[in-house]
């Protein structure tokens, strides 16, 4: 720090080096001149890794899929004006998802605000509204402590960790700056450097304040039903040998064999005319529902119908969409079966007999279609030890979870559903295949596809094998599934919006590997060699909606007709 050319650079050498100290290992960089003295000073630091996005929205879900994939914030730099409204939809989804990341934003001084000046709108505040903690720091100077900085980080750290007492989020940095921008030399004090001795002669780099993490409650259940969604390390870790029944969503990290199906069973529970037996079978004493919001709109709704129902690691945003929690826990928990706790009969029962149908049926669908790539993209992933499957917001995270195509033993599942987006999809896969280094494979739609087609540059410079499947159907086939689908003369122009469009061709202009296979076995292969490849593969799968919902169909009535004969 001592070191610094001015009073610009000295300040943010000391908030990067306290990001370092705090854990940060990862800085995404978007260009500007405002923002010049932070991206400097992370470029220069040496032992945070420095990746270039050319737009901040990109940039910013880029440094939240760092962050999903490695449980600590990554750093988004970018400049003044418009480049801060860009990272608003991916502050929106760290909110949403409880996921921490730390956003840096330029700004002009305060003789340079609503006057006129180029490029200047009123920032500071503008992600107040989604973002955990934001703070609009002053001009860089030597009147100001320099402990300020140091302290300003490691609340903006806490808070976006969730560690000061809510949950985890995006913490925004608003930094004023004055000329230089450039590291030019431009004489300061170096004694102004004093009062934080502590800090720069600690050997250890500790960090100048530690926050203390709120202790996870233990909590015993018994008679209870356990639904899952994504959680805190803690909860998951105290479910993954769970001796009761659990109904874990394809985004909890605890979808397996044994726990996937719910929402087979409940379409045939109650969709129709329904199964009386079944549902009768599917009685429950008590529900706790784990973490955030499950994508099953039918597990969702036989929720509600329960008369006891607890969440846990709930809070902000909560988790009830109901109203019908008897109880909220809105801090982390450790959950412990009761001695009494068995697994519930007709739960285990109904989920074994619908997977087993469904498995059945998916092998024996002869096209290469939306639900059948899912599943043989993961068979495929089955093959090495560990791994990400992303999973899109619209169609693909719907038919993991209503086809129970949980993912393979070892690979973790990713996702954007805290707002259920679809903008940003391939930047955040691109940001978790930087920060595990281990594979990576999205599924994402076409529609999702054309949103975030910048993120191919940035997909062109990863090392580690990535394979982005864009399921093509030409638009928005989840619209099919709405009752706006019965409305003709609107339906195809506003809601579907076909495009007509190739990807492949696309993937080839950014230099990236790219297959188009058209059979299911073509496809596995296309899968396994893109898996064994250093870099980023685009494999286009073209079908047509209705085949998919068509198969979709076939598998889910399977599984319907197996229950119907297992429950009469």
């Amino acid at each position: 720090m001592h070191n610094a050319p001015n009073i610009n650079l000295a300040w943010t050498m000391l908030a990067v080096e306290e990001c370092f100290r705090l854990g940060v290992r990862h800085a995404v960089i978007c260009p500007g001149s405002r923002s010049a003295p932070l991206a400097i000073a992370f470029a220069r630091h040496g032992k945070i890794q420095t990746h270039v996005a050319h737009d901040e929205r990109a940039g910013a879900f880029m440094a939240l899929g760092v962050a999903k994939s490695s449980g600590f914030p990554a750093v988004i730099v970018m400049t003044s004006g418009t480049a801060v409204a860009n990272a608003l939809p991916a502050v929106v989804e760290a909110r949403m998802s409880r996921t921490p990341l730390l956003v840096f934003s330029a700004d002009r001084p305060p003789e340079l605000r609503d006057c006129g000046a180029n490029q200047a709108i009123s920032q500071a505040g503008l992600l107040a509204g989604a973002a955990r903690w934001c703070c609009d720091i002053p001009c860089p100077s030597e009147q100001i402590a320099a402990e300020y900085i140091l302290s300003t980080v490691d609340e903006a750290f806490a808070r976006a960790c969730g560690d000061a007492g809510a949950q985890a989020g995006a913490s925004h940095l608003n930094w004023q700056f004055r000329e230089p921008l450039a590291p030019e030399i431009a004489p300061w004090n170096k004694n102004w450097l004093s009062t934080i001795a502590r800090w720069t002669k600690n050997k250890s780099r500790a960090p100048w304040r530690a926050t203390r993490a709120v202790n996870a409650t233990n909590l015993s259940l018994t008679d209870t039903l356990v639904i899952a969604g994504r959680c805190n390390v803690a909860t998951r870790e105290s479910l993954s040998k769970w001796r009761g029944t659990m109904l874990a969503d394809v985004t909890s990290g605890l979808a397996a064999g044994a726990t996937v199906g719910a929402d087979l069973v409940l379409r045939a529970a109650y969709d129709g005319s329904g199964n009386p037996a079944l549902r009768e079978a599917l009685r429950v004493q008590a529900v706790a529902v784990v973490g955030d919001a499950v994508v099953s709109k039918r597990l969702n709704a036989w929720i509600n119908r329960q008369e006891n129902v607890m969440v846990f690691g709930a809070g902000d945003p909560r988790v009830d969409p109901s109203h019908r929690a008897s109880g909220a826990y809105y801090g982390p928990v450790v959950l412990k079966a009761g001695a009494r706790l068995r697994p519930h009969a007709g739960w285990m029962r109904a989920l074994s007999c619908a997977t087993r149908a469904a498995r059945k049926a998916m092998a024996n669908e002869s096209a290469l279609v939306e639900p059948t790539a899912i599943a043989d993209a993961s068979s495929a992933c089955a093959k090495l030890k560990i791994g990400t499957l992303f999973y899109g917001s619209s169609m693909p995270i719907r038919d993991a979870e209503f086809l129970a195509l949980h993912p393979p033993r070892g690979w973790h599942v990713g996702s954007n559903r805290g707002a259920s987006g679809i903008d940003g999809l391939l930047a955040t896969a691109v940001g978790q295949a930087l920060a595990s280094g281990q594979p990576v494979v999205a599924f994402v739609g076409d529609v999702s596809a054309l949103h975030d087609l910048n993120t191919l540059q940035l997909a062109s410079r990863i090392n580690t094998p990535l394979v982005l499947i864009v399921l093509n159907n030409d638009g928005g086939g989840i619209f099919r599934y709405l009752p706006v689908a019965k409305h003709a003369d609107v339906f195809t122009e506003l809601f579907t919006t076909p495009h007509g469009r190739a990807f492949t061709p696309i993937a080839k202009a950014f230099e990236l590997a790219n297959e188009s296979p058209t059979t299911r076995a073509a496809f596995s292969k296309c899968v396994s060699k893109a898996l064994a490849r250093k870099g980023a593969t685009l494999i286009e799968v073209r079908c047509q909606a209705q085949a998919s919902e068509a198969a979709r169909a076939r598998i889910a009535n399977a599984s319907i007709a197996a229950l119907a004969k297992e429950f009469r």
